[in-house]
């Protein structure tokens, strides 16, 4: 679907719906609305996304797929307020994450999940204290058997023993270890929208089935946490998301839900895209 001035749930230019087309309105946790995005500067700036609109939905894991250089990760940094929109705005349950308030919110209540676990792990820190650490910084309050309480359940929640887990370094972890522990600080403060940013490509292949087990674990527990999965890996999507967003360019190029989206795109890029996986 060719993204066009009006918003992501009006109605779609193919003339075609799936149940999961539908929005509902307050099911809508976090919503980017008109996004444009610009790098560099004078003679050098370009544009890298074009009025792109999306919502993300309570409770379900939104894939975002496109070649390299389409504005993935620009796209979901900013919808997490990471970085931001040269143009049109950006909400989290109804605050404008351009607002303090709003900032703050979606701060406090999203977690994020990088694609090299290593390098998000303090080399210095016990797996204890880098899960602990978004709970002493969130509960100043907290005591030290809560914080070790809440990090045990989040390592249990990710398949990691917590007795065998919580003294070890990160030298001491696989790579498939590694990232569920990162996964476990993400989601220790029960976040309402956890961004996953190409989790597996760092993974060995024997490791991605228990980070995708680790994901639907974490999704039947918080079934309305919503989850946002960047990712090139059209394997990974079809387990874990219940709607794709495909960019091209800068450019929304089509959009639904994913068993429809793998088994009939309507976009030859997507079209493209799955063969080349395939």
């Amino acid at each position: 679907m060719t993204n066009s001035a009006v918003s992501p749930q009006a109605t779609r230019t193919d003339g075609l719906a799936d149940e999961r087309d539908v929005d509902v309105a307050h099911d809508v946790v976090l919503r980017g609305c008109h996004i444009d995005k610009w790098f560099g500067s004078r003679s050098e700036r370009r544009q890298v996304l074009f009025d792109v609109s999306v919502d993300v939905r309570a409770g379900e894991c939104l894939a975002v797929i496109g070649g390299s250089g389409s504005g993935k990760s620009t796209l979901t940094r900013i919808l997490l307020g990471l970085e931001a929109a040269d143009a049109g705005t950006v909400a989290y349950a109804g605050r404008d994450v351009a607002s303090q308030d709003g900032r703050q919110a979606l701060r406090s209540e999203s977690g994020l999940v990088y694609q090299d676990p290593f390098s998000s792990l303090n080399p210095r820190w016990t797996v204890a204290r880098s899960v602990g650490e978004p709970l002493r910084l969130r509960y100043r309050g907290m005591s030290s058997a809560e914080v070790v309480a809440r990090c045990g359940a989040a390592l249990e929640t990710v398949g990691l023993e917590p007795a065998a887990f919580l003294n070890r370094y990160p030298v001491e972890l696989s790579g498939g270890q590694a990232q569920r522990v990162a996964i476990a600080r993400a989601i220790v403060n029960h976040p309402k929208v956890l961004l996953a940013d190409e989790p597996m490509s760092a993974i060995d292949v024997a490791a991605r089935i228990q980070i995708l087990e680790a994901f639907a674990a974490i999704r039947e527990r918080t079934p309305d946490m919503a989850l946002i999965v960047v990712s090139h890996d059209l394997g990974v999507v079809q387990h874990l998301a219940d709607r794709i967003v495909v960019l091209h360019d800068g450019r929304i190029e089509e959009e639904g839900a994913t068993n429809r989206m793998l088994a009939a795109p309507r976009s030859t890029y997507t079209r493209a895209l799955i063969e080349a996986a395939s």
